[in-house]
């Protein structure tokens, strides 16, 4: 009877572990791959990120600061702790005027973390999700001067690490990390998912919440594992080389209230839609909430269509986007004359912005590697949008001063 009984104990405890294993190996399988994550957060999305159950064993939700809309920041605020932090490089905050919250750290993390910020102009309160995310945004363009900025404010900059994961396996070089290895600017928004009872989320949760959210879900250790795989940064900004030569500066914009169009051609429709989304999303991101979008069926047919629409006297500025690839024959140097003749009349005709958004591309890989298709990160569509603002608040700006 007593060799039954630890038979029966043996054979419970062996079911325990493998069941234990086979738990484990299914939590796994559900994490996503890393290289998933570095896409979704090139592309303006969102990444989990869970920790060591030896370290904090909490979930972070982390995203690139330079490409947060405000619906964005929403979503993270109404999931999370509410507090949210900005991690860059030491040299960066300093550049902005920031210091050290604490001359005595005492964080048993050994957590950096620098005096609390907002970027003043454009702001009302500093905590809303808008100015939170023009924060954000603003401390990603070094042309900002350190007065644009509140000591303290409602955004909470912690320094990373240079070495990344490898050298501090934390949430904030992990943010680092992701923005660095996606070609964005290094510098990543995160804070702590929470339940509704205000209880952090552990990594069951966190894999319920990315599957419900459809947010990739990975874990520090998979990115130092694939840190140590990848010790380059491909896509990476060339810190040494000027901000203006690797394209526009975005600057900080607040276009409440204004009314943009946009004309589109479905012609090359993948790389038009893809356009169209990162300007929409980049004027979200400003504030403008009203937007129209026309479709015409090519760019030849775009100046005719924006015309339309700047008869009815409606609009603040239009943006006409379009992609022209060259084949065989002179067709893409006609078409591409009279397409660019045709807006920049628009322009002179009517004193409204235009903006000139037809791509012209020598070949189809051209055109995904300036909408973002490629996987770079780049997408002229935001570029533009932004354009659209500031060109539009110019004018109102000088206009109101004629009045005066």
């Amino acid at each position: 009877l007593l060799k039954n009984e630890e038979r029966w104990a043996h054979k419970r405890d062996w079911k325990a572990h493998f069941a234990g294993r086979l738990r484990r190996s299914w939590r796994a399988m559900e994490f996503a791959p890393v290289e998933r994550a570095v896409e979704s957060l090139g592309r303006g999305g969102l990444v989990v990120v869970v920790d060591s159950t030896n370290r904090k064993d909490e979930c972070d939700v982390v995203f690139a600061a330079d490409q947060v809309t405000t619906e964005r920041m929403a979503f993270v605020i109404r999931h999370s702790t509410g507090i949210i932090y900005v991690a860059a490089d030491q040299g960066r905050l300093e550049h902005f005027g920031l210091s050290p919250a604490t001359q005595v750290n005492t964080d048993r993390f050994a957590n950096r973390a620098y005096v609390s910020t907002t970027f003043l102009p454009g702001s009302s309160t500093g905590l809303s999700a808008a100015d939170r995310a023009a924060t954000a945004r603003a401390l990603c363009n070094r042309s900002n001067k350190a007065e644009f900025f509140s000591k303290p404010g409602h955004m909470f900059p912690v320094v990373a690490d240079a070495g990344g994961v490898l050298a501090r396996p934390g949430h904030t070089e992990a943010a680092f990390d992701l923005c660095r290895l996606a070609g964005r600017a290094p510098v990543g928004c995160l804070t702590e998912l929470t339940h509704d009872d205000g209880s952090m989320l552990r990594r069951d949760a966190a894999l319920e919440f990315g599957k419900k959210h459809n947010i990739p879900v990975i874990t520090v250790d998979q990115l130092v594992e694939y840190r140590r795989a990848h010790d380059k940064f491909p896509n990476a900004p060339n810190p040494d080389s000027i901000p203006s030569i690797r394209g526009l500066d975005l600057p900080t914009l607040d276009g409440s209230g204004l009314k943009i169009a946009i004309v589109s051609a479905r012609w090359n429709s993948v790389v038009c839609e893809s356009l169209v989304q990162a300007a929409t999303e980049a004027m979200n991101s400003c504030n403008v909430q009203d937007i129209t979008v026309e479709y015409v069926a090519g760019s030849y047919e775009i100046p005719s269509a924006a015309q339309v629409l700047l008869e009815t006297g409606r609009y603040d500025g239009i943006i006409c986007i379009g992609c022209l690839i060259k084949g065989e024959t002179m067709h893409f140097e006609y078409i591409n004359e009279a397409v660019t003749q045709g807006v920049m009349r628009l322009n002179l005709d009517y004193k409204i912005p235009v903006i000139y958004g037809i791509l012209s591309c020598l070949d189809e890989d051209q055109a995904k590697a300036r909408s973002g298709l490629a996987g770079s990160g780049h997408n002229s569509g935001k570029e533009w949008g932004m354009t659209c603002i500031e060109s539009v608040l110019l004018k109102k700006r000088y206009r109101r001063s004629s009045r005066l």
